[in-house]
């Protein structure tokens, strides 16, 4: 039976049930990569930095249009019952990519969980349970003509599941995670990898910036695990993303890295300056930026008092994508309405919409049958919309 899914909110998602901390003192880079996977590329072009573009094999500019689909970041941690890391979702379906097709879909985004990958601290799905069914997932979407993003979406520091949102990745597991992933997809450049869902920068320890602790690591005083409160008194190392960008490139991997922006990815005004003094200025990296309306996390998310002064002059040097973006629930949607014309006016190389997943609480979701591609009354329409208006 399918698992009844959550709705997303702010930044994260409603765990559907309080997961005890399990332990695992073993730590494994991931299973050996697939023959088939060094050899050749399935990807349906290879896609590189450009300027503040994403550009083919062939050098033509790709605009990447997509969605988010849910369920492969927490499943693997919360349900026991269960040995499908889709948590019973028709993911991997072929009904499911002819319907994301038929709205113009280039793109879909896969969030994924550290210790699930890695095979430790307990996680109910793990290692090659967890990881065939993702490679498998990958192979067939580009098999079908999309290109795939994975996402460390949920990690947790030590012997703490990852069971929730973290403020930062973790210097304890992260880069070995995308030292696997990266190991398993370095041949396949129609694979892009966001390097951690949405940074949120509290509880720092010794006084840097939030931005410096995303980009060079730092420790911190709080982690998140089973339900949504705060653990008191964890310090931990986070993994910073010149780290992050340092395991994959140490693979061979030369793929698209998505760095997001701070406050659950959505403020954006210093990732340029933290880019250039802090990171290795990777010349394959792009900004991921959350785009949602109301949120609080930015002065104000509208046209005048942020995309303009803030996104457009980053979106003028580095590609930007937006990772993950959503509306209201019923009509009108006018978040969506503004933000998807004002994309197409500033060059920005990608939008995917949360979420590809028929939950029961239709807030930030894009259809109400996965594979019929039924759009939800409210954002659902206004995306698919927009997507077939560009031909």
């Amino acid at each position: 039976m399918p698992v009844t899914l959550p709705a997303r909110r702010r930044g994260a998602l409603v765990p559907l049930i309080a997961v005890a901390v399990l332990c695992s003192a073993a730590l494994s880079l991931g299973r050996p990569v697939p023959a088939e996977r060094l050899t050749a590329a399935s990807a349906p072009s290879a896609l590189h930095v450009s300027g503040n573009h994403l550009v083919n094999s062939a050098g033509q500019v790709v605009t990447l249009h997509g969605a988010d689909m849910s369920g492969s970041e927490f499943v693997c941690v919360q349900e026991s019952n269960t040995s499908d890391p889709f948590g019973g979702q028709p993911e991997d379906n072929p009904a499911t990519f002819a319907a994301m097709k038929s709205w113009g879909i280039n793109v879909v985004r896969i969030p994924l969980n550290e210790d699930c990958w890695l095979g430790i601290n307990g996680a109910y799905i793990s290692g090659a349970a967890y990881q065939d069914p993702i490679i498998q997932l990958v192979d067939n979407l580009e098999a079908d003509g999309f290109y795939v993003i994975l996402d460390l979406h949920w990690s947790g520091p030590g012997t703490q599941e990852a069971t929730n949102q973290n403020d930062y990745p973790d210097a304890d597991h992260s880069p070995a995670f995308w030292s696997s992933v990266a190991s398993t997809f370095k041949a396949d450049p129609g694979v892009l990898f966001d390097l951690y869902n949405e940074p949120i920068g509290y509880w720092i320890a010794n006084g840097e910036s939030e931005w410096q602790c995303l980009w060079q690591g730092c420790e911190v005083t709080e982690s998140m695990t089973g339900s949504n409160a705060y653990t008191s008194g964890v310090d931990w190392q986070t993994a910073g993303f010149t780290q992050l960008t340092s395991s994959i490139r140490a693979t061979g991997a030369q793929n698209v890295i998505m760095a997001a922006c701070m406050g659950w990815a959505e403020d954006c005004s210093d990732w340029a300056s933290a880019y250039q003094t802090w990171s290795s200025e990777d010349a394959n990296t792009a900004v991921s930026w959350h785009a949602y309306p109301g949120s609080g996390d930015v002065p104000s998310e509208d046209e005048s008092g942020y995309w303009n002064p803030t996104i457009a002059p980053l979106a003028a040097k580095h590609p930007v994508i937006i990772g993950e973006t959503g509306d209201s629930v019923t009509p009108p949607t006018p978040y969506l309405s503004l933000l998807l014309p004002w994309t197409q006016q500033h060059s920005i190389a990608g939008v995917l919409a949360w979420t590809w997943n028929a939950w029961g609480n239709p807030s930030d979701v894009l259809v109400s049958d996965m594979e019929s591609g039924t759009p939800t009354a409210g954002e659902g329409v206004t995306y698919q919309d927009w997507l077939r208006s560009l031909g």
